[in-house]
């Protein structure tokens, strides 16, 4: 028999004729919910801006994904005060629960959310004029860049992992893992909308940091490469060579990685840092939280300088191979050492890296010595020591470049070279050495050799760019390269770093807690 249990109130109705229960679904006239707020272009322009925001959230650029790239691709060692989950990313010990791989997982479904909800909602605004339809069609190519680049992340860093196509779906709180060709699929199609609606430019100052119908084009060119479609990567990458863009490389690679920079002619997509009206509205170290819920505040700033920064955190220092590799033979078998170096970290004469800093500091201080002490090479890439001595707090504004100019054309170079067309490669190669002041290649050689000689200049060029992990991954070269550095830096160790599991994140703990298509598709734990 079946027992009903009946609230008190209800019991009252049932006694008492006439019970009247309209003020029970009474609506609230002054809420709002998805369908009732995102009805203007203004309204569409704040759900745009708040998935701009994400990218400032925990596992992308205001902290974590610095350490997550350059850490597991051993660019970045661990130094003595770095401590927790993101000492794990240093060994290769990290788990499913990892924090950062969690909150990173997370996050880049936060973005395909939220440019869901605006590629959603704007196909519902009837725009008053002109000038409103032009406008909601920039904010939905935006949306379906930032959901692709979001994509992007997932695929390439876990593999198979669901597919949230729109917003619809959002019904939807269990779905499947789908295949990584399904994935990639829904990327090219979302960079295919995002491409046919962005500007080449803006025209207003206030519009800088929107991503352009060239960053869209660079990240579908890096999708194509990734997969090895090596002719339809060319064929982007190309585009972005002739008008009507006007790319090129900055003269000085300290333009881009010193001090904040302004508008400039190399970079492609960026996250720009910069303090909107000081730490009244919140705290400088909202970095380590939720940064839209601890009072941030209008601030979009990233702690990498403060953290890396030998002469504040001192959390990691550059790692021995990346430094070794600015060293190598030329064409004629001779040890040369990369100008590159100098730009790249504090050295000894030696090894190329600067050996002063507070060269460009006010108030007529000298240049100091920068001294090793035993305590490794550091970095100067991203850190502003040529401007001040010490940094103040982690409050870096010093701009996190996602793809600039220099890495369009090696990846263009790349392309040419795995469709057999070598020669088309070299002055591309030669044209990122030529910044640096480092020596034109006469030849590549065979397609292999050409391949080691890319594979170096990438190496070079976008050293602590969180891009190497990437290269090591997709080339397939990942355990032999990092375990063999690993292994001269720590020759006694019998520990085996970087295993075939590796090669993906592990699915996020929880992600298999709470959907079961998932948990049931994961093999061994990891992915």
């Amino acid at each position: 028999m079946k027992k009903q249990i009946l609230s008190l109130g209800t019991l009252a109705c049932l006694t008492i004729a006439g019970c009247d229960n309209s003020l029970d679904n009474v609506k609230n006239q002054s809420s709002y919910n998805d369908d009732t707020y995102f009805t203007t272009p203004a309204t569409i322009s704040e759900a745009v801006t708040a998935t701009y925001g994400l990218m400032l959230y925990k596992g992308l650029y205001s902290r974590d994904f610095y350490y997550l790239m350059d850490l597991t691709g051993n660019e970045a060692e661990a130094d003595a005060p770095l401590l927790g989950d993101v000492l794990q990313l240093h060994d290769y010990s990290y788990a499913a629960n990892h924090a950062q791989i969690n909150d990173l997982w997370s996050t880049a479904y936060k973005v395909t959310f939220r440019a869901n909800l605006v590629i959603d909602k704007a196909a519902k605004v009837t725009p008053a004029s002109d000038a409103e339809k032009a406008k909601l069609t920039q904010y939905v190519s935006e949306a379906y860049f930032l959901k692709a680049y979001a994509e992007f992340l997932l695929v390439t860093l876990w593999g198979r992992v669901p597919i949230r196509k729109d917003y619809s779906e959002n019904d939807e709180f269990y779905l499947p893992r789908a295949s990584t060709e399904e994935n990639w699929k829904q990327i090219e199609s979302d960079l295919v909308n995002a491409i046919a609606g962005l500007p080449a430019n803006y025209a207003s100052a206030n519009d800088l940091g929107r991503v352009t119908k060239g960053a869209a084009i660079a990240l579908l060119g890096k999708s194509y490469l990734y997969q090895k479609k090596y002719a339809e990567a060319a064929t982007q990458f190309d585009l972005l060579t002739k008008a009507p863009y006007t790319y090129d490389l900055v003269q000085n690679l300290d333009e881009l990685f010193t001090k904040s920079p302004v508008k400039n002619a190399e970079t492609v997509f960026d996250i720009p840092h910069k303090a909107w009206g000081g730490w009244a509205e919140g705290s400088p170290y909202y970095m380590f939280g939720s940064q839209e819920g601890s009072g941030s505040g209008k601030n979009t700033l990233t702690g990498r300088a403060m953290e890396y920064g030998w002469n504040d955190w001192r959390n990691v220092f550059i790692s021995d191979a990346a430094v070794k590799a600015f060293t190598y033979k030329d064409e004629t078998g001779k040890t040369y050492v990369d100008p590159r170096a100098r730009n790249t970290f504090y050295g000894d004469k030696a090894s190329g890296g600067d050996v002063t800093f507070c060269d460009n500091c006010t108030g007529g201080a000298k240049p100091y010595p920068f001294a090793e002490n035993g305590n490794g090479f550091r970095w100067r890439k991203y850190e502003p020591y040529e401007y001040k001595e010490k940094g103040e707090l982690p409050q870096s504004d010093i701009n996190s470049q996602v793809i600039r100019y220099a890495d369009v054309l090696l990846m263009l170079a790349e392309a040419q070279i795995n469709v057999g067309k070598i020669a088309e490669a070299l002055p591309l190669i030669n044209k990122v050495r030529a910044r640096s002041g480092a020596f034109a290649y006469t030849t590549l050689g065979t397609k292999d050799e050409a391949m080691k000689k890319i594979m170096l200049e990438r190496q070079l060029e976008l050293s602590g760019e969180q891009v190497r992990w990437f290269d090591l991954i997709r080339w397939g070269i990942a355990k032999q390269t990092l375990n063999a550095e690993k292994k001269e830096k720590y020759p006694t160790s019998s520990q085996s770093f970087f295993q075939d599991k590796h090669v993906l994140f592990p699915i996020p703990l929880t992600e298999k807690n709470t959907n079961p298509l998932v948990a049931k598709d994961i093999s061994n734990d990891w992915n």
